[in-house]
């Protein structure tokens, strides 16, 4: 009798062990994140940012602790439903034309103006486009350039085209 009693009491330590270290795998995640905000406070912050960690960790310690002590409910995973709603238009905002004198474009919106190429589509007008649009085709690789590597030969490729066209016409 006294062997069933004490096999039937080691039985129920055994199971109780079981779930005890099944609950604590369940709440590692809430641990890891409440380990990473104490590391992210231990960084040197600012008052606000030490002020925002201390009420994430705050948070994450609750949810830890409920998680440990078996109170926190679990998550369900929720997958976004998109629904077809129409797309509504922009509200059209009125913009107001302003006008810089050239040496005030230079100076105030460009601190990094340089006197090289400006603009590369906007580079020719008129009768000068029509036959840049004829001289050069570029290649189909470079209508859209899968590396930068490839980016950089087809621009520089583009620049030798230019100089060869400014020579000619």
């Amino acid at each position: 009798m006294k062997r069933i009693i004490l096999l039937a009491l080691m039985l129920m330590i055994v199971m109780s062990s079981f779930v005890a270290v099944a609950g604590k795998q369940q709440c590692q995640k809430y641990r890891k994140k409440l380990d990473n905000i104490q590391a992210q406070q231990r960084q040197a912050n600012s008052l606000n940012r030490s002020n925002s960690l201390a009420e994430r960790e705050s948070k994450a310690r609750k949810s830890w602790w409920k998680c440990e002590t078996g109170k926190h409910k679990p998550v369900a995973s929720k997958k976004k439903k998109f629904k077809n709603k129409p797309i509504k238009s922009p509200n059209k905002v009125k913009v107001e034309k302003i006008t810089y004198q050239s040496s005030d474009v230079h100076t105030a919106l460009m601190p990094f103006y340089s006197h090289g190429l400006k603009d590369q589509h906007g580079l020719y007008e008129g009768e000068k486009l029509q036959a840049w649009l004829l001289y050069y085709r570029p290649d189909k690789k470079c209508v859209r350039p899968r590396s930068m590597h490839q980016f950089a030969a087809c621009a520089e490729e583009r620049r030798v085209h230019q100089r060869k066209f400014e020579k000619d016409y």
